[in-house]
């Protein structure tokens, strides 16, 4: 049978309440951040698609004049 060891905590001094909110949320500065929102990017333009018969003529065309060259 396992046994868990018990080990022995020591006891933290009691916190005024000025300890604990310190410790919580730490010092207050009067420095103020102003956030703007961000206009949305524009989307990009659609790029028109091709179908495959015009891709494979294209496709064509330049394996033709790389031959060429």
């Amino acid at each position: 049978m396992l046994r868990r060891r018990s080990r022995s905590r020591a006891e933290l001094p009691p916190l005024a309440e000025e300890e604990v909110y310190a410790r919580s949320y730490g010092e207050r500065s009067d420095e103020v951040t102003n956030v703007k929102r961000r206009e949305p990017e524009p989307e990009p333009e659609a790029t028109p698609r091709l179908s495959d018969r015009s891709l494979r003529d294209a496709f064509r065309a330049r394996l033709e004049r790389r031959d060429e060259s």
